[in-house]
């Protein structure tokens, strides 16, 4: 992912975020809601395009604000 190291590190600091939320979940399986997380950010770990990366990372952003999972 070429990104700066502000962004980078906003971007990792979601991801963990994300890892906290769904230990959380008590209507959700954990295992699966982390394997998706893991999942999607494995796939967008090659994005170059910054548009595409602040998509997905205020999509991220988005499922904590929201408080449920999409």
């Amino acid at each position: 992912m070429n990104v700066c190291a502000a962004n980078r590190l906003s971007v990792l600091s979601l991801y963990r975020d994300l890892l906290r939320y769904g230990a959380q979940l008590k209507y959700t399986d954990k295992d699966f809601f982390r394997a998706r997380i893991r999942a999607e950010f494995r796939k967008s770990a090659s994005l170059s395009d910054p548009k595409e990366i602040d998509f997905c990372y205020k999509k991220g952003r988005a499922i904590l604000e929201r408080d449920r999972v999409i």
